[in-house]
């Protein structure tokens, strides 16, 4: 490798902390929040590098650690109250995503043998579902699960392959969206996804460095973000989540904090303290909102799911994107 090539890496290296050593923000973009709770795994068992978080309509809150090959679970106080790691005859491997569905049971992207498992928050078996490989013999690489209020569609990520398998659930037929490239309708290692305002998927692109945005009817219908270390850019974006007002809040794992849009792209703001400095986490991964409006954070590099209150009144700002 030439100098000038380790010298590239270099400054792609640093120039997140430009962004990091920043104290403040200015009043218009600061987004105050509240740590309220951090949900760890217990002490004989802890959690390790943990990607994902959902919570069902009780509180109960499920939290992907893939290096266990387990999914913990937390009751609504966030005391641990046992783990996942088999149901029925199916033994997990490393779980990365995961989303509740309207009868509380838990999707489970099953990553290391390429496929998904929904159970119930027990525990229990429901079924197990094989992914469509491409080709004869590649396998999907299952990073993310999301699935429509009506339950009728469920959207799951394919890494590896650049694209979104969409699942038919009346039907269990499978179609896709997608492939390799940075242009719209293209992925470059799409990571995780949520459904917004009517039924929008957004999908993170963990090297397109983007958030892409897709129609009920299969359409693309705009972009959120671009490469950057400001405000409203965004560097390695990974976990979404949207809130009861049609807001969208994007982790970013190098630049360790949430920033705030609306669901046509336009910046709100960034997660910040009392003070306006912005809250950090470490190496913030999938997120997801409770019935009260509380955000749940995964922090990786910390082992935990940090869960804060969002205190800005954050207004609902109308979707004006493609409904065919």
């Amino acid at each position: 490798m030439n100098v000038n090539k380790i010298l590239w890496l270099m400054v792609l290296l640093l120039l997140p902390l430009k962004l990091i050593a920043l104290d403040k923000i200015p009043s218009e973009s600061r987004i105050e929040t509240l740590i309220v709770n951090s949900l760890t795994g217990p002490k004989d068992q802890p959690m390790e590098k943990p990607t994902d978080v959902a919570v069902d309509s009780t509180g109960r809150v499920f939290v992907a650690d893939g290096v266990n090959n387990r999914i913990l679970r937390f009751n609504s106080k966030g005391l641990f109250g046992g783990a996942i790691s088999k149901s029925g005859e199916h033994t997990l491997s490393w779980p990365v995503g995961l989303t509740m569905d309207k009868d509380d049971h838990l999707w489970i992207a099953d990553t290391g043998n390429h496929r998904l498992v929904v159970v119930t928050g027990e525990g229990k078996f429901i079924r197990a579902i094989d992914l469509p490989p491409v080709g004869n013999d590649k396998p999907v690489d299952p990073t993310d699960v999301a699935v429509t209020p009506d339950g009728f569609r469920t959207y799951v990520v394919d890494n590896d392959h650049h694209r979104i398998l969409v699942r038919d659930n009346r039907t269990g037929l499978f179609s896709s969206l997608g492939n390799f490239g940075h242009s719209l309708g293209q992925f470059q290692w799409p990571f995780m996804i949520c459904l917004g305002p009517d039924n929008y998927l957004f999908v993170s692109e963990t090297i397109g460095t983007r958030i892409q945005k897709i129609s009920p009817a299969d359409r693309w219908a705009g972009v959120i973000g671009q490469w950057g270390i400001q405000l409203g850019q965004l560097y390695r974006p990974k976990g979404i989540a949207a809130d009861s007002q049609g807001n969208i809040f994007v982790s970013d794992s190098t630049l360790n904090a949430v920033q705030v849009f609306n669901s046509n792209g336009q910046v709100k703001g960034v997660l910040t303290d009392r003070e306006g400095n912005i809250l950090r986490f470490a190496h913030p991964m999938g997120m997801c909102f409770d019935k009260k409006g509380r955000l749940y954070v995964v922090e990786l590099a910390a082992n935990r799911v940090t869960v804060v209150e969002i205190r800005t009144g954050l207004k609902k700002t109308p979707d004006t994107g493609d409904r065919r």
